[in-house]
């Protein structure tokens, strides 16, 4: 599974923590040895967990005014044409999470 097309755990947990919880395919789970990401189909512990969005769960709840754009060396821009609000990230689903994050305290305001 690759990592980078799903969000990273402290991703995952300001999600939870921002009270938007979307169903997923996978999770992070608290192994005895740390943090992975399992499919929920997998045998896992119940000890702690957060949902780990894919690309493509998070872009379903964004905007239609937002776009992605690779810039050099593996860094992502996704932004929000419609406000100028701009998250970089190397991992792409992280800044699609803090503009979905963004996007839904600005709904709320």
């Amino acid at each position: 599974m690759n990592e980078l097309n799903y969000a990273s755990r402290e991703a995952s947990q300001r999600l939870v923590d921002a009270g938007i919880v979307l169903e997923t395919e996978a999770i992070w789970s608290l192994f005895y040895d740390g943090w992975r990401l399992v499919l929920r189909t997998e045998l896992h512990p119940l000890v702690e967990d957060y949902p780990a969005p894919s690309m493509a769960e998070v872009w379903r709840e964004l905007p239609d005014t937002t776009q992605i754009i690779l810039i050099k060396r593996g860094v992502f821009h996704v932004v929000h044409y419609a406000s100028n609000a701009i998250y970089t990230r190397k991992n792409p689903t992280d800044a699609m999470i803090e503009l979905l994050i963004w996007v839904r305290k600005e709904a709320d305001v």
